[in-house]
Parts: C-alpha cells; sequence; structure tokens
C-alpha cells in the first residue's frame, strides 16, 4: 500500500512539474501512460493468471524440499540454476516469485533465484547477446556472473540473523 501512495505522490508531482512547464508535455505524458495502460493490461491479467495455475500444479511441498527455507546453501544453487534458465520477462518472472514464496520457498532462495533471473539470462543471451556482442563477451559475462546470485542468497541469510536475531 505505501508503494501506491509514493508512486502516486511522485506521479501527481511530477504531472505538475510538466504542467507548469507546458500543457503539451502534461497532454503528451498522458497519451503515453494510458498507451502503456493499454499494452500492459492484458499480459498482466495473463500473467496473474499463469502464475495462479503455476501455483497450483506446483506443490508446493515439492518447492519447500528443494528451495525451502531449510534446504540451504544447497537450495540457493538451485534456484540460482533455475533463475538463470527462467525464458521471461518480468511480467512473468514477479508473479512467479510471488507464487514461489506463497508455495514455501525460503527469501535467501528466492532472492537468488530473481538474482540470477536479472544478471545470467539465457534465453537473452541467446538471443540478443551472441548475436549482438559475440560468443566470446557473452561467456565471460555469463561466467562472471554465476557467483553473484548465491552471493545474494547468502548476504540475505545474514541480513536476515541480523535483522531477526
Amino acid at each position: 500500500m505505501a508503494a501506491i501512495v509514493i508512486l502516486g505522490l511522485l506521479s501527481f508531482t511530477l504531472s505538475v512539474m510538466a504542467a507548469r512547464r507546458s500543457p503539451l508535455i502534461l497532454v503528451e505524458a498522458l497519451r503515453s501512460a494510458l498507451h502503456r495502460f493499454i499494452e500492459l493490461t492484458p499480459r498482466m491479467t495473463v500473467a496473474m493468471l499463469l502464475a495462479g495455475f503455476v501455483g497450483k500444479l506446483i506443490p508446493g511441498e515439492l518447492v519447500g524440499e528443494f528451495i525451502g527455507p531449510e534446504s540451504g546453501l544447497l537450495g540457493i544453487f538451485i534456484a540460482s540454476a533455475v533463475g538463470g534458465l527462467v525464458p521471461s520477462g518480468p511480467i512473468l518472472a514477479f508473479p512467479v516469485v510471488v507464487v514461489l514464496l506463497q508455495s514455501g520457498a525460503g527469501l535467501p532462495q528466492v532472492v537468488s533465484f530473481i538474482t540470477a533471473w536479472s544478471l545470467i539470462a539465457m534465453h537473452r543471451m541467446l538471443i540478443y547477446e551472441i548475436p549482438i556482442m559475440g560468443w566470446s563477451f557473452a561467456w565471460k559475462r555469463v561466467v562472471s556472473s554465476l557467483a553473484l546470485p548465491p552471493v545474494a542468497g547468502l548476504l540475505t541469510i545474514a541480513l536476515m540473523k541480523i535483522y531477526y536475531g
């Protein structure tokens, strides 16, 4: 709820600034926002449906066993590997993260999952990176990124110990 209030206040402030600069800027910004809303609403709806189905089809005990809070370092590595292989954009990845948490995944494991999804993203490497940047660049970037998702999971464990005691 707080995030919505903050975003609303920020949007209002920026709209006032745009209107002061030029009413045309405000109109163009509103048109752009409406266009994005129309474009993203169907995608978000389908993504939420997909996440709901994933949540019902993946047994919670399976999630808990492999990437639950008690899965420890092995669960962090599993989540890191799976996260790097998930071929999706944020519209699907973040609802899946919500489903994983609701299905019993541990927070450090989910942090590792989403970090791997963000950094490694094998689908983006195959579709964009190798054709544009070349194989030499792509493999070096991926290999140099492999340690970061598990490190993020371990840092989450440390932060949880500090915060929760």
